[in-house]
């Protein structure tokens, strides 16, 4: 009788504990970011047994969740409510990857579920976590704008496997249709508030076409951004790379100086996931030099400019663009500026019809979707505030030191006019004795 009891009374427990189990709905749209993702309650105490919500287009949608014990925790869209190919993720307080699923291990469903059985939730503490859910092909990535985790094998539960596998999530790529209403099932879950204290992403290395640029750079000389900060030095103070994001038929071009031609490169190589092109020009639009696809042993879609072909003769400031594959300069009549059926893998001087004209315009149709790009750098430095108009303080040869040829150099070209001048130390459009006397002034200055 005690017995029968026992078991009454355990049964009754587990009843009341499921009943009291919450289904958290997704209110309006959840977020897709750790800052932004949606609370599944006020408290972590009370049990939560399932999210369910409905994903659109490119959607990833985020929760907030407690999880008391990570090695007993489970979580799955294999169940009737799910009606699309998910997959789903699970990260940390901080926002770092945790473990993620694409297809359920031991089905043929292209449903998902994530669990202990590859040990990525071993070792680790009660809290806060944040659970992800979107279709196949929208894949998470980090501050580098790498994927934090592998897109195959499909059909495994997995730790971060990517090559940013230790960074927090900061955004998602790949597009995605529009999905349908889906339902996360839960073991070990409980409800949680939002957090507001999620570290960022580290301070970027470089320039940053919208934080450091303030918008969308321009893709003519006289709307070039200028790669310009009040605490660097112009044509000495290194830029390490260059990041931003182009859309369709867009173009992005940026002021940069460069002191050594033979130590100057740019590169999207292993740092950029589409097809790029990479262009350099004069300030007055006169083409220098371009690459389309990796000129390196490997190859890819990938660009890089150098001066192997000693297409860049001088220091000085230069324009470089990126655009995305099949968006070409040419001069005013519409013709280019580059065979734009030349060798796709080679470093070129202007080889085109209008090889010798300045740039007007930029030709050709491209794909819609707006992607991030990375350009690492080599021997490129700062320009002034005045972008193409060098104000060096006399220093016309860009070596770091005014001397007798800077000297003779303004003497050699006094009385000439013209922008971007580089004998035009004071950016007035005429070389003269203002000129002249900013070279004395600062003799001898980095030598």
């Amino acid at each position: 009788m005690m017995m029968r009891l026992t078991l009454w009374t355990l049964a009754v427990c587990a009843l009341l504990t499921a009943a009291s189990a919450q289904i958290h709905q997704e209110q309006g749209d959840a977020g897709d970011l750790p800052e932004t993702a949606q609370a599944t309650g006020t408290d972590t105490n009370t049990a939560l047994s399932a999210i369910r919500g409905t994903l659109e287009a490119d959607g990833v949608d985020m929760y907030a969740i407690y999880i008391s014990d990570p090695a007993n925790f489970s979580a799955t869209t294999v169940n009737n409510e799910t009606t699309f190919d998910t997959q789903l993720w699970l990260f940390d307080a901080e926002g770092k990857g945790v473990v993620f699923n694409d297809d359920a291990v031991g089905t043929t469903l292209d449903r998902s579920t994530i669990n202990n059985s590859a040990g990525c939730l071993t070792g680790r503490s009660a809290g806060v976590y944040f659970i992800a859910v979107t279709r196949y092909n929208r894949d998470a990535i980090g501050c580098e704008d790498k994927l934090i985790w592998r897109n195959d094998p499909f059909r495994a539960v997995r730790c971060p496997d990517g090559s940013e596998s230790g960074s927090r999530v900061a955004g998602w790529v790949g597009t995605t249709a529009v999905s349908g209403n889906y339902e996360i099932t839960l073991t070990g879950a409980f409800t949680a508030p939002a957090p507001s204290d999620i570290p960022p992403c580290p301070p970027f290395d470089g320039w940053d076409e919208t934080d450091n640029g303030g918008s969308d750079a321009g893709d003519l000389p006289a709307t070039a951004q200028i790669i310009s900060n009040s605490n660097a030095q112009a044509c000495q103070t290194p830029v390490p790379r260059i990041r931003g994001r182009l859309g369709a038929d867009d173009v992005d071009m940026f002021v940069i100086c460069i002191t050594d031609p033979t130590a100057f490169s740019a590169s999207t190589v292993g740092s950029t996931a589409w097809d790029t092109q990479l262009w350099l020009f004069k300030c007055n639009g006169r083409g220098v030099v371009h690459n389309d696809d990796n000129p390196d042993t490997g190859g890819g879609l990938q660009s890089r400019i150098d001066n192997r072909t000693n297409c860049i003769q001088q220091p000085g400031v230069y324009l470089l663009a990126i655009s995305r594959y099949n968006r070409d300069p040419v001069a005013r009549d519409g013709q280019p500026i580059w065979n734009p059926t030349g060798s796709g893998n080679a470093v070129r001087c202007p080889d085109g019809i209008r090889a010798d004209q300045p740039l007007a315009a930029w030709a050709g149709a491209t794909l819609p979707p707006v992607e991030r790009y990375f350009i690492q750098l080599t021997g490129a430095s700062f320009v002034s505030a005045s972008g193409c108009c060098i104000t060096a303080g006399g220093d016309v040869d860009l070596n770091g030191c005014i001397d007798d040829a800077d000297l003779l150099a303004v003497l050699f070209a006094f009385g000439n006019t013209g922008q971007f001048l580089p004998e035009d130390a004071t950016c007035d459009g005429v070389v003269d004795d203002a000129d002249l006397l900013q070279v004395l002034f600062n003799f001898g200055s980095g030598c």
